[in-house]
């Protein structure tokens, strides 16, 4: 079960810090160079404070503490622009907010591919906010090899062959594994919503 913090913890799990943006300057300067301590020097400076902005957006521990590791891991890989950053902890912030504002598109976006998928249900095909996030949780409680193969088919693209060379499993295996997934996911979302997927 996904825990719900208040949202009143945001406000009362820590005492904001004085940044310090000459020495997160100098660490994103090491981490650009390829000392990679640095990374775990501005994780441990910044990780709270993204923590409680994540835990805002997203309202759930887990999501929050997914779009943290999110934030840490672009620094990894971004390299030389660091050095042209002059507000380190707001450009941290950006990122996570970023990280954030993607994750609501390719849900809404994987809704309307699922949507877009399935023809064989009539009814209007709105597309909301509301729908995507139905078909969100819907998916969520798929046992995790059928999400797998919707996700992989629907949203990256991968053909069934490709899924099972993936994940170690025949064709058939993994074309039923998407239509057990289709077909649960119908019969969760019920009657009224079945035209979202």
């Amino acid at each position: 079960m996904v825990t719900k913090p208040p949202l009143s913890f945001v406000f009362t799990s820590g005492v904001p810090r004085t940044r310090d943006d000459r020495r997160d300057r100098q660490l994103l300067g090491d981490l650009a160079s390829g000392r990679q301590e640095a990374l775990g020097d501005l994780y441990d400076r910044h990780a709270s404070s993204l923590f409680r902005h994540a835990l805002a957006l997203t309202r759930r521990t887990s999501e929050a503490e997914d779009l943290v590791q999110a934030v840490f891991m672009k620094l990894a890989t971004t390299g030389a622009p660091l050095l042209g950053v002059r507000a380190p902890a707001s450009y941290l912030h950006r990122i996570l907010r970023t990280a954030w504002i993607d994750g609501q598109r390719r849900t809404i976006a994987a809704a309307r591919i699922v949507e877009d998928a399935t023809t064989d249900f009539p009814g209007p095909r709105t597309g909301t906010l509301e729908d995507a996030i139905d078909v969100s949780r819907a998916l969520s409680d798929l046992p995790s090899a059928q999400r797998e193969a919707i996700v992989l088919h629907l949203v990256e693209g991968f053909s069934f062959r490709e899924i099972g060379r993936l994940t170690g499993v025949s064709l058939f295996t993994a074309a039923g594994r998407y239509r057990l997934a289709l077909t649960r996911l119908r019969r969760a979302l019920g009657p009224a919503r079945r035209h979202t997927i």
